[in-house]
């Protein structure tokens, strides 16, 4: 029973893996790298970084399929702590750099995925 939820879990990562690369592409990364008032470090750093969260959330989608598939709760105990990490640090932040969840609702996302990959690692 544990691997409909590494599967869910997977399938949910892979869909915010597709909604960061389209949505987040063209509405945070393509106007980051044109934004000129930005230092190149900075921009560049904030570009590399945005890549670093594809690399991430990517990893995380295969650690809950490949789980699904091969029964193997490590790799869904990591995905599960990618999740869990990206959930508690999108949703502690946003009020500390004064924006709101309706502006910045990322971290909610995945909490649906942490909760599942913790569920199928309770099984």
């Amino acid at each position: 029973m544990s691997h409909m939820f590494f599967l869910s879990a997977g399938a949910l990562s892979a869909l915010w893996l597709v909604v960061h690369v389209i949505v987040g592409g063209r509405q945070i990364a393509r106007p980051l790298v044109s934004a000129t008032a930005l230092s190149p470090v900075v921009r560049h750093t904030q570009y590399l970084c945005w890549h670093f969260t594809t690399v991430a959330i990517a990893c995380m989608a295969g650690f809950f399929l490949w789980a699904a598939h091969a029964g193997d709760a490590t790799l869904a105990a990591a995905g599960t702590a990618l999740a869990t990490g990206f959930f508690l640090v999108g949703v502690a932040l946003v009020p500390v750099v004064r924006e709101t969840y309706s502006r910045l609702p990322q971290g909610w996302l995945f909490l649906p995925v942490a909760l599942l990959g913790l569920t199928g690692l309770m099984q």
